[in-house]
Protein backbone atom coordinates (compact mmCIF):
# COMPACT_ATOMS: atom_id res chain seq x y z
CA UNK A 1 0.00 0.00 0.00
CA UNK A 2 3.33 2.60 0.71
CA UNK A 3 3.78 1.74 -2.99
CA UNK A 4 1.17 3.67 -4.66
CA UNK A 5 1.23 6.98 -5.12
CA UNK A 6 -1.48 9.53 -4.58
CA UNK A 7 -3.00 10.90 -8.15
CA UNK A 8 -1.40 13.81 -9.01
CA UNK A 9 -5.14 15.62 -9.39
CA UNK A 10 -6.25 14.78 -6.17
CA UNK A 11 -3.38 16.51 -4.72
CA UNK A 12 -4.50 19.21 -6.66
CA UNK A 13 -8.03 19.22 -5.58
CA UNK A 14 -6.67 18.74 -1.60
CA UNK A 15 -4.75 21.87 -2.05
CA UNK A 16 -6.87 24.00 -4.11
CA UNK A 17 -9.61 24.95 -0.92
CA UNK A 18 -6.23 26.76 0.50
CA UNK A 19 -5.28 28.49 -2.64
CA UNK A 20 -9.05 29.80 -2.81
CA UNK A 21 -9.12 30.56 0.80
CA UNK A 22 -5.73 32.60 -0.46
CA UNK A 23 -7.81 34.09 -3.54
CA UNK A 24 -11.08 34.96 -1.43
CA UNK A 25 -8.84 37.23 0.72
CA UNK A 26 -7.21 39.11 -1.90
CA UNK A 27 -10.22 39.57 -4.44
CA UNK A 28 -11.71 41.97 -2.42
CA UNK A 29 -8.79 44.24 -1.86
CA UNK A 30 -9.38 46.01 -5.23
CA UNK A 31 -13.16 46.29 -4.51
CA UNK A 32 -12.61 47.96 -0.71
CA UNK A 33 -9.81 49.93 -2.22
CA UNK A 34 -12.63 51.89 -4.24
CA UNK A 35 -15.38 52.01 -1.58
CA UNK A 36 -14.04 54.55 0.45
CA UNK A 37 -12.97 56.66 -2.08
CA UNK A 38 -16.99 56.91 -3.88
CA UNK A 39 -18.08 57.48 0.16
CA UNK A 40 -15.34 60.56 0.91
CA UNK A 41 -16.75 61.61 -2.43
CA UNK A 42 -20.25 61.90 -1.21
CA UNK A 43 -19.79 62.92 1.78
CA UNK A 44 -17.78 66.03 0.46
CA UNK A 45 -20.27 66.72 -1.33
CA UNK A 46 -22.75 66.77 0.62
CA UNK A 47 -20.98 68.70 3.24
CA UNK A 48 -20.42 71.57 0.48
CA UNK A 49 -24.44 72.03 -0.49
CA UNK A 50 -25.04 72.09 3.35
CA UNK A 51 -22.46 74.63 3.64
CA UNK A 52 -23.73 76.56 0.98
CA UNK A 53 -26.83 77.18 1.97
CA UNK A 54 -26.24 77.56 5.54
CA UNK A 55 -24.36 80.06 4.13
CA UNK A 56 -26.96 81.30 2.07
CA UNK A 57 -29.27 80.90 4.97
CA UNK A 58 -26.88 83.57 7.09
CA UNK A 59 -26.86 86.23 4.27
CA UNK A 60 -30.53 86.16 3.79
CA UNK A 61 -31.66 85.77 7.25
CA UNK A 62 -34.38 88.10 7.33
CA UNK A 63 -35.83 86.77 4.18
CA UNK A 64 -35.45 82.69 5.63
CA UNK A 65 -37.17 83.98 9.30
CA UNK A 66 -39.97 85.63 7.51
CA UNK A 67 -40.64 82.81 5.04
CA UNK A 68 -40.15 80.43 7.91
CA UNK A 69 -42.86 82.63 9.92
CA UNK A 70 -45.31 82.76 7.03
CA UNK A 71 -45.26 78.37 6.93
CA UNK A 72 -45.44 78.41 10.82
CA UNK A 73 -48.53 80.48 10.77
CA UNK A 74 -50.43 77.90 8.21
CA UNK A 75 -49.34 75.01 10.21
CA UNK A 76 -50.10 76.95 13.62
CA UNK A 77 -53.49 75.12 14.84
CA UNK A 78 -51.80 71.79 14.00
CA UNK A 79 -48.73 72.39 16.21
CA UNK A 80 -50.81 74.05 18.77
CA UNK A 81 -53.01 70.71 18.65
CA UNK A 82 -49.67 68.13 18.72
CA UNK A 83 -48.28 70.15 21.61
CA UNK A 84 -51.88 69.98 23.43
CA UNK A 85 -51.85 66.71 22.46
CA UNK A 86 -48.69 65.84 24.05
CA UNK A 87 -49.91 67.52 27.09
CA UNK A 88 -52.89 65.44 27.52
CA UNK A 89 -50.82 62.33 26.56
CA UNK A 90 -48.54 63.07 29.54
CA UNK A 91 -51.94 62.74 31.73
CA UNK A 92 -53.63 59.95 29.79
CA UNK A 93 -51.26 57.10 29.46
CA UNK A 94 -51.38 56.97 33.40
CA UNK A 95 -55.19 57.11 33.65
CA UNK A 96 -55.45 54.13 30.92
CA UNK A 97 -52.93 52.00 32.89
CA UNK A 98 -54.91 53.08 36.26
CA UNK A 99 -57.81 51.64 34.53
CA UNK A 100 -56.95 48.78 32.80
CA UNK A 101 -55.55 47.83 36.44
CA UNK A 102 -59.06 48.66 38.24
CA UNK A 103 -61.31 48.28 35.97
CA UNK A 104 -60.81 44.73 34.57
CA UNK A 105 -64.66 43.71 33.94
CA UNK A 106 -65.54 47.45 32.04
CA UNK A 107 -65.99 47.26 28.24
CA UNK A 108 -62.30 47.84 26.49
CA UNK A 109 -64.62 50.09 24.46
CA UNK A 110 -64.75 52.08 27.59
CA UNK A 111 -61.11 52.55 28.29
CA UNK A 112 -59.85 55.63 25.66
CA UNK A 113 -63.38 57.84 25.80
CA UNK A 114 -63.40 57.59 29.73
CA UNK A 115 -59.92 58.29 30.12
CA UNK A 116 -59.40 60.84 27.47
CA UNK A 117 -62.32 62.73 28.41
CA UNK A 118 -61.17 62.89 32.32
CA UNK A 119 -57.80 63.81 30.92
CA UNK A 120 -58.39 66.91 28.72
CA UNK A 121 -61.32 68.17 31.67
CA UNK A 122 -57.96 68.26 34.35
CA UNK A 123 -55.56 69.90 31.49
CA UNK A 124 -58.11 72.50 30.65
CA UNK A 125 -59.52 72.92 34.14
CA UNK A 126 -55.59 73.55 35.27
CA UNK A 127 -55.02 76.08 32.73
CA UNK A 128 -58.36 77.66 33.33
CA UNK A 129 -57.98 77.88 36.81
CA UNK A 130 -54.91 79.61 36.49
CA UNK A 131 -56.24 82.12 33.98
CA UNK A 132 -59.40 82.76 36.46
CA UNK A 133 -56.90 83.24 39.42
CA UNK A 134 -54.97 85.80 37.50
CA UNK A 135 -57.86 87.98 36.48
CA UNK A 136 -59.05 89.27 39.48
CA UNK A 137 -55.71 89.47 40.96
CA UNK A 138 -54.52 91.73 38.18
CA UNK A 139 -57.98 93.48 38.59
CA UNK A 140 -57.11 94.21 42.29
CA UNK A 141 -54.22 95.20 41.62
CA UNK A 142 -55.27 97.93 39.13
CA UNK A 143 -57.63 98.96 41.66
CA UNK A 144 -55.29 99.81 44.90
CA UNK A 145 -52.84 101.55 42.78
CA UNK A 146 -55.55 103.69 41.33
CA UNK A 147 -56.70 104.55 45.14
CA UNK A 148 -53.22 104.50 46.32
CA UNK A 149 -51.92 107.40 43.56
CA UNK A 150 -52.44 110.16 45.87
CA UNK A 151 -49.78 108.23 48.62
CA UNK A 152 -47.30 107.62 46.03
CA UNK A 153 -47.40 111.07 44.98
CA UNK A 154 -47.05 112.13 48.38
CA UNK A 155 -43.95 109.63 49.11
CA UNK A 156 -42.42 110.56 45.77
CA UNK A 157 -42.67 114.37 46.61
CA UNK A 158 -41.10 113.89 50.35
CA UNK A 159 -38.47 111.66 48.65
CA UNK A 160 -37.64 114.99 46.23
CA UNK A 161 -37.64 117.36 48.44
CA UNK A 162 -35.25 115.63 50.71
CA UNK A 163 -32.82 115.07 47.66
CA UNK A 164 -33.11 118.77 46.95
CA UNK A 165 -32.45 119.33 50.40
CA UNK A 166 -29.38 117.03 50.52
CA UNK A 167 -28.15 118.80 47.40
CA UNK A 168 -28.34 122.01 48.53
CA UNK A 169 -25.58 120.89 51.13
CA UNK A 170 -23.37 120.66 48.56
CA UNK A 171 -24.64 123.75 46.25
CA UNK A 172 -26.19 121.84 44.21
CA UNK A 173 -29.42 123.03 42.75
CA UNK A 174 -32.12 121.23 41.61
CA UNK A 175 -35.74 122.13 40.86
CA UNK A 176 -38.48 121.73 43.12
CA UNK A 177 -41.72 119.73 42.03
CA UNK A 178 -45.02 119.78 43.09
CA UNK A 179 -47.62 116.84 41.79
CA UNK A 180 -51.14 117.59 42.03
CA UNK A 181 -52.61 113.92 42.74
CA UNK A 182 -55.97 114.42 41.86
CA UNK A 183 -55.09 115.91 38.31
CA UNK A 184 -52.60 113.23 37.43
CA UNK A 185 -55.60 111.21 38.33
CA UNK A 186 -57.91 112.77 36.07
CA UNK A 187 -55.20 113.06 33.19
CA UNK A 188 -54.47 109.40 33.08
CA UNK A 189 -58.83 108.58 33.39
CA UNK A 190 -58.65 111.46 30.43
CA UNK A 191 -55.68 109.82 28.60
CA UNK A 192 -57.45 105.68 29.15
CA UNK A 193 -60.89 107.60 27.93
CA UNK A 194 -59.29 109.09 24.70
CA UNK A 195 -60.23 107.55 21.82
CA UNK A 196 -57.22 109.58 19.62
CA UNK A 197 -54.63 108.66 22.08
CA UNK A 198 -53.86 105.32 20.57
CA UNK A 199 -55.02 103.06 23.87
CA UNK A 200 -57.91 102.37 22.67
CA UNK A 201 -56.23 101.19 19.40
CA UNK A 202 -53.54 98.95 21.23
CA UNK A 203 -56.10 97.13 23.12
CA UNK A 204 -58.45 96.58 19.77
CA UNK A 205 -55.35 95.47 18.41
CA UNK A 206 -54.24 92.56 21.14
CA UNK A 207 -58.34 91.69 21.29
CA UNK A 208 -58.00 90.76 17.71
CA UNK A 209 -54.55 89.10 18.41
CA UNK A 210 -56.19 87.52 21.31
CA UNK A 211 -58.86 86.03 19.58
CA UNK A 212 -57.26 84.68 16.68
CA UNK A 213 -55.08 82.86 19.03
CA UNK A 214 -58.34 81.43 20.58
CA UNK A 215 -59.29 80.07 17.49
CA UNK A 216 -56.34 78.52 16.48
CA UNK A 217 -56.14 76.88 19.92
CA UNK A 218 -59.97 75.81 19.54
CA UNK A 219 -58.69 74.33 16.16
CA UNK A 220 -55.77 72.71 17.65
CA UNK A 221 -58.05 71.36 20.64
CA UNK A 222 -60.17 69.23 18.08
CA UNK A 223 -57.04 67.84 15.86
CA UNK A 224 -55.40 67.20 19.50
CA UNK A 225 -58.59 65.23 20.47
CA UNK A 226 -58.46 62.90 16.96
CA UNK A 227 -55.35 62.35 17.60
CA UNK A 228 -55.36 60.75 20.93
CA UNK A 229 -58.66 59.34 20.02
CA UNK A 230 -57.24 57.21 17.22
CA UNK A 231 -53.53 57.43 17.88
CA UNK A 232 -52.92 53.63 17.29
CA UNK A 233 -54.56 53.73 14.10
CA UNK A 234 -52.79 56.97 13.06
CA UNK A 235 -49.37 55.57 13.83
CA UNK A 236 -50.05 52.57 11.90
CA UNK A 237 -51.37 54.06 9.00
CA UNK A 238 -48.29 56.43 8.89
CA UNK A 239 -45.84 53.57 9.26
CA UNK A 240 -47.47 52.21 6.79
CA UNK A 241 -47.04 55.01 4.34
CA UNK A 242 -43.62 55.22 5.01
CA UNK A 243 -43.02 51.59 4.43
CA UNK A 244 -44.38 51.78 1.44
CA UNK A 245 -43.27 54.94 0.10
CA UNK A 246 -39.00 54.48 1.07
CA UNK A 247 -37.05 51.71 0.43
CA UNK A 248 -36.92 49.29 3.42
CA UNK A 249 -33.64 50.79 5.14
CA UNK A 250 -34.76 54.41 5.06
CA UNK A 251 -38.11 53.40 6.16
CA UNK A 252 -36.30 51.59 9.24
CA UNK A 253 -34.60 54.71 9.77
CA UNK A 254 -37.07 57.21 9.70
CA UNK A 255 -38.96 55.27 11.81
CA UNK A 256 -36.10 55.07 14.48
CA UNK A 257 -35.90 58.53 14.47
CA UNK A 258 -39.51 59.20 14.46
CA UNK A 259 -39.19 56.86 17.66
CA UNK A 260 -36.02 59.00 19.34
CA UNK A 261 -38.43 62.38 18.53
CA UNK A 262 -41.41 60.74 20.12
CA UNK A 263 -39.69 59.34 22.97
CA UNK A 264 -37.60 62.73 23.41
CA UNK A 265 -40.46 64.85 23.61
CA UNK A 266 -42.34 62.98 25.94
CA UNK A 267 -39.89 62.99 28.08
CA UNK A 268 -39.46 66.30 27.65
CA UNK A 269 -42.60 67.56 28.59
CA UNK A 270 -43.18 65.33 31.66
CA UNK A 271 -39.96 66.92 33.30
CA UNK A 272 -41.36 70.22 32.78
CA UNK A 273 -44.44 69.77 33.70
CA UNK A 274 -42.97 67.69 36.83
CA UNK A 275 -40.13 70.78 37.17
CA UNK A 276 -43.75 73.89 37.03
CA UNK A 277 -45.38 71.72 39.40
CA UNK A 278 -42.31 71.76 41.92
CA UNK A 279 -41.69 74.91 41.09
CA UNK A 280 -45.16 76.18 41.86
CA UNK A 281 -45.76 74.72 45.40
CA UNK A 282 -42.46 75.92 46.35
CA UNK A 283 -42.97 79.52 45.71
CA UNK A 284 -46.72 79.27 47.20
CA UNK A 285 -45.31 77.87 50.47
CA UNK A 286 -42.33 80.32 50.27
CA UNK A 287 -44.66 83.57 49.66
CA UNK A 288 -47.10 82.61 52.23
CA UNK A 289 -43.93 82.07 54.92
CA UNK A 290 -42.91 85.53 54.19
CA UNK A 291 -46.36 87.16 54.07
CA UNK A 292 -46.11 88.21 50.28
CA UNK A 293 -49.80 88.83 48.83
CA UNK A 294 -51.20 87.38 46.02
CA UNK A 295 -49.52 83.81 47.04
CA UNK A 296 -52.41 81.74 44.95
CA UNK A 297 -52.21 83.58 42.08
CA UNK A 298 -48.67 84.61 40.89
CA UNK A 299 -47.25 80.72 42.26
CA UNK A 300 -49.36 79.35 40.03
CA UNK A 301 -48.18 81.88 36.85
CA UNK A 302 -44.70 81.12 37.39
CA UNK A 303 -45.73 77.52 37.65
CA UNK A 304 -47.33 77.95 34.31
CA UNK A 305 -44.23 80.31 32.87
CA UNK A 306 -41.64 77.76 34.04
CA UNK A 307 -42.92 75.18 31.02
CA UNK A 308 -40.40 77.41 28.60
CA UNK A 309 -36.67 76.48 29.90
CA UNK A 310 -34.55 79.28 31.25
CA UNK A 311 -36.51 82.13 30.81
CA UNK A 312 -40.16 80.89 31.75
CA UNK A 313 -40.06 81.29 35.67
CA UNK A 314 -38.16 85.04 35.34
CA UNK A 315 -41.38 85.92 32.82
CA UNK A 316 -43.72 84.65 35.40
CA UNK A 317 -41.85 86.35 38.14
CA UNK A 318 -41.46 89.26 36.69
CA UNK A 319 -45.26 89.92 36.15
CA UNK A 320 -45.91 88.42 40.13
CA UNK A 321 -43.53 91.30 41.31
CA UNK A 322 -45.25 94.04 39.14
CA UNK A 323 -48.61 92.43 40.87
CA UNK A 324 -46.97 92.32 44.25
CA UNK A 325 -45.29 96.27 43.68
CA UNK A 326 -48.90 98.13 43.16
CA UNK A 327 -50.64 96.34 46.36
CA UNK A 328 -47.22 96.49 49.02
CA UNK A 329 -43.85 97.73 47.41
CA UNK A 330 -41.86 96.75 50.27
CA UNK A 331 -42.78 93.52 49.56
CA UNK A 332 -41.65 93.41 45.94
CA UNK A 333 -38.26 93.56 46.98
CA UNK A 334 -38.34 90.19 49.32
CA UNK A 335 -40.24 88.59 46.30
CA UNK A 336 -37.24 89.62 44.00
CA UNK A 337 -34.95 88.56 46.47
CA UNK A 338 -37.16 85.06 47.05
CA UNK A 339 -37.63 84.60 43.26
CA UNK A 340 -33.38 84.49 43.09
CA UNK A 341 -32.84 82.03 45.47
CA UNK A 342 -35.47 79.95 43.75
CA UNK A 343 -33.78 79.90 40.95
CA UNK A 344 -30.76 78.81 41.82
CA UNK A 345 -32.22 75.65 43.34
CA UNK A 346 -34.40 75.19 40.12
CA UNK A 347 -31.16 75.58 38.14
CA UNK A 348 -28.92 73.79 40.24
CA UNK A 349 -31.39 71.16 42.07
CA UNK A 350 -34.65 70.83 40.05
CA UNK A 351 -34.10 71.09 36.48
CA UNK A 352 -30.75 68.70 36.37
CA UNK A 353 -32.72 66.08 38.53
CA UNK A 354 -36.51 65.91 36.35
CA UNK A 355 -35.24 67.51 33.07
CA UNK A 356 -31.43 66.95 33.16
CA UNK A 357 -32.29 63.28 32.85
CA UNK A 358 -34.74 62.95 29.93
CA UNK A 359 -33.48 65.61 27.68
CA UNK A 360 -29.45 66.26 28.57
CA UNK A 361 -27.97 69.15 26.84
CA UNK A 362 -25.23 71.02 27.80
CA UNK A 363 -26.77 74.70 29.62
CA UNK A 364 -24.87 76.77 27.02
CA UNK A 365 -26.52 74.60 23.96
CA UNK A 366 -29.86 74.79 25.79
CA UNK A 367 -29.44 78.95 26.69
CA UNK A 368 -28.64 79.29 22.72
CA UNK A 369 -31.42 77.13 21.31
CA UNK A 370 -33.91 78.64 23.40
CA UNK A 371 -32.76 81.85 22.60
CA UNK A 372 -32.88 81.48 18.56
CA UNK A 373 -36.04 79.17 18.95
CA UNK A 374 -37.77 82.30 20.81
CA UNK A 375 -36.44 85.15 18.06
CA UNK A 376 -37.91 83.18 15.35
CA UNK A 377 -40.87 81.29 16.63
CA UNK A 378 -41.90 83.52 19.43
CA UNK A 379 -43.48 81.23 22.62
CA UNK A 380 -43.64 77.95 20.46
CA UNK A 381 -40.26 78.01 19.69
CA UNK A 382 -38.84 78.81 23.21
CA UNK A 383 -41.15 75.54 24.23
CA UNK A 384 -40.15 73.36 21.85
CA UNK A 385 -36.71 74.34 20.46
CA UNK A 386 -34.86 72.30 23.48
CA UNK A 387 -36.40 68.89 22.69
CA UNK A 388 -36.20 69.44 19.05
CA UNK A 389 -32.05 70.08 19.62
CA UNK A 390 -32.41 67.42 21.90
CA UNK A 391 -33.41 64.86 18.91
CA UNK A 392 -30.55 66.27 16.51
CA UNK A 393 -28.07 65.71 19.57
CA UNK A 394 -29.13 62.72 19.84
CA UNK A 395 -28.66 62.15 15.96
CA UNK A 396 -25.13 63.65 15.72
CA UNK A 397 -23.88 61.55 19.19
CA UNK A 398 -25.24 58.52 17.41
CA UNK A 399 -23.71 59.29 14.32
CA UNK A 400 -20.09 60.03 15.64
CA UNK A 401 -20.24 56.56 17.78
CA UNK A 402 -20.80 54.74 14.13
CA UNK A 403 -18.00 56.61 12.57
CA UNK A 404 -15.64 56.19 15.26
CA UNK A 405 -16.39 51.87 15.22
CA UNK A 406 -16.37 52.30 11.94
CA UNK A 407 -12.67 53.29 12.06
CA UNK A 408 -11.81 51.37 14.73
CA UNK A 409 -12.97 48.41 12.54
CA UNK A 410 -11.06 49.78 9.91
CA UNK A 411 -7.70 49.81 11.52
CA UNK A 412 -8.18 46.57 13.45
CA UNK A 413 -8.83 45.20 10.12
CA UNK A 414 -5.46 46.36 8.66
Amino acid sequence: MKGFPIPTERKCMEKKPQNTAGDRNEDPAPQGSKWPDKTIIRYITRTLVLLIVFAWALVNLDVVLRFLGKALALFTPFLIGGAIAFLINVVLRPLECCWNKVCRKAPAKLARPVCLTASTVLVLGILFAVVFMMIPSLRESGEEFVQNIPLYVEEIGRWWTGAVQFAAKYNIVLPEYTIDSDLLIEKLTALISDEGSGILTVTWGAATSVLSVLVDVLLGLVFALYLLAKKEVVAAHLKKLVVTVLPQKKAQRLLSIASLTNQTFTNFVSGQLTEAVIIGVLCFFGMLILGIPYAGAVSAFVAVTALVPIFGAWIGGGLGAFLILLAEPGKALWFILFLLVLQQVEGNLIYPKVVGKSVWLPGLLVLMVVTIGGEAFGVLGMLFSVPVCAVLFSLYLEFMKKATQKNDDKHTGL
